[in-house]
């Protein structure tokens, strides 16, 4: 599960990813099932919505968990070997702590990216907007 963890949850979306991380804080994660009641496997919440999961849902029952397995891969962009051995190890042990802790780690490193890069986009304004006052005060025209 910790091979494959990391790469598996870092191509969710942040808002899947911040749901998942409050599941897991609440409890609310399933196991052995993709969906029971209001609870999610945590390879479901990065599914795009909910007809996506009642699909892992079907083929996990018409089929059987490998073909659901490549489902959820093609939806993720990963291997069925990656999702299948991740779903397969949650399901027989999770390991909720371990799993929380890589998440929050993962989630404060999209917060860091976040703000570096508001930090440039606040610099290069900043930039292009001073050399805008220049080329005016110069007698330049300024077409945008």
């Amino acid at each position: 599960m910790r091979k494959h963890g990391r790469n598996l949850f870092a191509r969710f979306q942040n808002l899947n990813l911040l749901v998942l991380i409050q599941d897991l804080r609440r409890g609310l994660i399933g196991r052995g099932n993709w969906l029971a009641g209001a609870r999610l496997c945590p390879v479901a919440h990065g599914m795009a919505d909910g007809a996506a999961v009642d699909h892992l849902e079907y083929l996990n029952y018409a089929r059987n968990l490998d073909a659901a397995c490549a489902f959820a891969a093609r939806e993720l962009g990963m291997s069925d070997a990656e999702v299948s051995d991740f779903v397969h190890c949650w399901d027989e042990a999770p390991a909720i702590g371990w799993l929380l802790d890589e998440l929050e780690q993962m989630w404060e490193e999209r917060l860091q990216d976040a703000e570096a890069m508001q930090d440039v986009l606040r610099l290069d304004g900043s930039r292009a907007i001073g050399d805008l006052d220049s080329d005016v005060s110069l007698g330049q025209s300024v077409t945008c």
